[in-house]
């Protein structure tokens, strides 16, 4: 008898950074973490964090969840290998940005965000 094994298909990649974006707009940390590669990677302008705890602890966590930031979808462009999203970002106290993230998703999770001001 032959046994095969069934993989369930990969998410689209729109559909983890949407979801992402959701934990981050609700300030749900443990969705966030979830949804991260243990060595994810985010360059942000030029500045770089690796590893799920420091990108939540140095980057998500203090500019965005503590300020109560918002992002707000503006525009779509899948690639082969993930997703560019814009958006644009308003914080509590009034502050706003044009930007974009480009994912890399495996497995479900987020192992790559590159993110640029627009």
């Amino acid at each position: 008898m032959d046994e095969t094994t069934e993989t369930a298909p990969q998410r689209p990649a729109i559909d983890v950074a949407r979801e992402f974006i959701s934990a981050a707009n609700e300030g749900d940390t443990a969705a966030l973490e979830r949804l991260l590669a243990p060595t994810v990677r985010i360059d942000m302008a030029g500045t770089v964090i690796s590893g799920r705890g420091p990108v939540l602890k140095q980057f998500f966590e203090p500019w965005v969840v503590r300020v109560s930031g918002r992002y707000t979808e503006t525009g779509v462009l899948n690639e082969a290998d993930g997703v560019t999203v814009r958006y644009r970002f308003r914080t509590a106290a009034g502050l706003r940005e044009e930007l974009a993230y480009t994912y890399r998703i495996s497995g479900g999770v987020i192992t790559r965000i590159d993110g640029r001001f627009t």
